[in-house]
């Protein structure tokens, strides 16, 4: 399902229209993947494509109409599904998938964000700052894509971790979080060779994310989260606690 995921991805930035791509930016899992892929440094992708867009010039309607295209479904509040058979790969419609026990069906969700709440979409104020020039552009193959800069990808990860209620969720989240924070200077305090603290980040976000990292040590998130990272234990904690 990651491989595709990945290939959903593409396929959808690749049949926008130049002024679409412009101002309709990816995020989540697959925008830290990117952003550490230009860097050279390997991480996990992920199974749901979440991408935002300014409701003031975009219309929704223009997103909508391109994920029917491409098969999916509206789903919940800000999702869109898209079924497959888990052993045949077989996409499946949501009529036909009803047919299926629930053990042999994978899933791909395609998340909808904006600045403010409109519609089929998830709300994030942070995304107010990066349509304020707080962005980045990674490379997709032969595409050019907006992201939230490195600084709100951290402090989205900081203020959706103590919310999560998935487990699979939390652990992927806690990953991305160390992977860039691992794999970016400019977030770090740095005395004599050695990164102290980290900086400028959201002093709330940061203060209710560290009131939940030692519920997270005991309930087995972090020791889930460094298997996926292929890294100690302690090396992950360490750097958490320096946030």
């Amino acid at each position: 399902m990651i491989e595709k995921s990945d290939e959903l991805l593409y396929a959808f930035f690749k049949n926008l229209a130049k002024k679409e791509i412009e101002e309709i930016g990816l995020m989540g899992g697959w925008a830290v993947h990117y952003l550490l892929k230009n860097k050279d440094v390997v991480h996990i992708g992920s199974r749901d494509i979440d991408i935002f867009f300014n409701p003031k010039k975009t219309k929704p309607k223009t997103i909508e109409e391109k994920l029917n295209k491409m098969g999916f479904n509206p789903h919940s509040t800000f999702r869109w599904i898209k079924i497959f058979h888990s052993e045949t790969e077989k996409e499946l419609g949501l009529e036909e998938s009803k047919k299926h026990p629930i053990y042999n069906l994978s899933y791909i969700y395609f998340d909808i964000a904006t600045p403010t709440k409109i519609g089929h979409s998830m709300p994030e104020p942070l995304l107010k700052k990066v349509f304020k020039k707080e962005k980045e552009h990674v490379k997709i193959k032969d595409i050019q894509v907006m992201i939230p800069s490195s600084k709100i990808l951290v402090e989205m990860k900081l203020k959706s971790i103590p919310e999560r209620t998935d487990s699979f969720k939390r652990t992927k989240d806690i990953a991305d979080l160390y992977a860039l924070l691992e794999n970016n200077p400019k977030l770090w305090v740095v005395k004599n060779g050695q990164r102290k603290k980290t900086k400028n980040l959201d002093k709330k976000l940061v203060k209710r994310f560290k009131e939940k990292l030692e519920r997270f040590e005991i309930d087995g998130t972090i020791a889930a989260s460094s298997i996926i990272l292929k890294i100690k234990q302690d090396k992950l904690t360490g750097l958490l606690e320096k946030i």
